[in-house]
């Protein structure tokens, strides 16, 4: 299959190549055909190995993902057509929608990047393909560039590149709704024929995507659809990361669900809890000398069943953050649990949490209390 020979040459496998196809199956299923499939904020396990750190374009396991996805459609490179054309409808450079790139010439992107420009931001007229073979018709004529250039307010140097053939060539792009529609069955076949025959790297694919679609957080509560199945790729939950870059700090049982009452809850009577701006030092297990806190705690992305005593903590108060790493203050006393001396360094852009108000970890009858919240709802 030429599709997967692509792969091997950009030196990747056959799994690597199944995720490419399923994560665009995920696209077409959700976003649909017409709107841009942009990976920038697209963090979930489905897309594992997209990168948006390239300054222009998307990768996929460090190599450029716009030939592999041109290649689903069975559209490769050719000497006649070698660069890759982002159409003007396209909004964002990591879109994933194989109808908004193709292969053409270098005119072809000038003529794209003229398009995107609305007319009122140049005080000079749009190229269009008529113009451009007009002024190649006045050119052979035999006027002058520049007496083109003025009649129909253009610059110069542009007038002379398109009367030199240099660039707005007559665009040979065909994307009538027929022509899009036999490029979305051909890149569905292509998808389908290479999970069929790679059937274990599928089945391992759609394990780990039905998973983290249905795993939950701590802070989800049941009879809602937050905190679920909505994970970054080191296993943060995205929704406790939204409403932790809004200040979010608390130290309430009551925030979580009842089958997390007693967890959560036995996790706080082991800190010595303080005023705010005071170290609320670990009083549970240690192990190596003193030199490591174990609280337990199973996470959804950890294989071990106990973390550390801060990072617990900051899940706890402020969100889930999966393996994201945990750092004290310089000045805090070992172990330290105080929710507003712990820092994550990924989200050192994110304001400070607000503080917390009061602190709730029992009631006089828990089961009443959850009974009549649940009725509420």
């Amino acid at each position: 299959m030429e599709v997967l020979r692509l792969f091997f040459e950009s030196s990747l496998s056959t799994n690597d190549a199944v995720v490419f196809a399923k994560a665009f199956q995920v696209c077409l299923h959700t976003l649909g055909s017409e709107q841009c499939w942009c990976m920038d904020k697209s963090k979930h396990s489905a897309f594992q190995g997209f990168v948006t750190s390239h300054g222009s374009r998307l990768l996929y396991k460090n190599q450029d993902a716009r030939p592999l996805l041109l290649a689903l459609s069975n559209r490769f490179y050719s000497d006649e057509k070698p660069v890759i054309v982002r159409r003007s409808c396209c909004t964002s450079k990591y879109c994933l929608n194989p109808a908004h790139a193709y292969y053409g010439t270098r005119s072809d992107v000038a003529l794209e990047n003229k398009a995107k420009q609305p007319p009122q931001k140049s005080r000079f007229s749009v190229v269009t393909a008529e113009i451009a073979e007009e002024l190649r018709q006045h050119r052979d004529a035999g006027e002058t560039i520049l007496k083109l250039s003025r009649r129909y307010k253009l610059p110069y140097h542009v007038a002379r590149r398109i009367c030199s053939d240099n660039t707005y060539s007559t665009y040979n792009g065909n994307f009538s709704a027929k022509y899009l529609e036999k490029l979305w069955q051909k890149t569905i076949e292509n998808c389908i024929e290479i999970c069929k025959n790679n059937p274990e790297a599928s089945r391992s694919y759609n394990l780990a995507y039905q998973v983290s679609n249905h795993l939950e957080c701590p802070w989800h509560r049941k009879g809602q659809s937050s905190h679920k199945g909505n994970f970054g790729l080191m296993g943060e939950c995205l929704d406790c990361m939204e409403e932790i870059k809004n200040g979010r700090c608390t130290v309430d049982v009551r925030q979580f669900s009842i089958d997390w009452y007693w967890q959560v809850k036995r996790f706080w009577e082991q800190v010595k809890i303080g005023a705010p701006d005071e170290c609320w030092p670990w009083l549970g297990p240690t192990r190596r000398d003193n030199r490591e806190s174990l609280a337990y705690f199973p996470s959804p992305f950890h294989s071990g069943k106990v973390q550390s005593a801060p990072r617990v903590a900051f899940w706890l108060s402020r969100g889930y953050t999966g393996k994201y790493r945990v750092f004290n203050k310089n000045t805090c006393e070992k172990f330290c649990c105080n929710p507003l001396h712990i820092t994550i360094r990924e989200l050192n852009e994110c304001p400070d949490p607000s503080g917390i108000e009061a602190i709730h970890l029992k009631h006089e009858n828990v089961f009443q209390y959850y009974r009549e919240t649940n009725q509420q709802k």
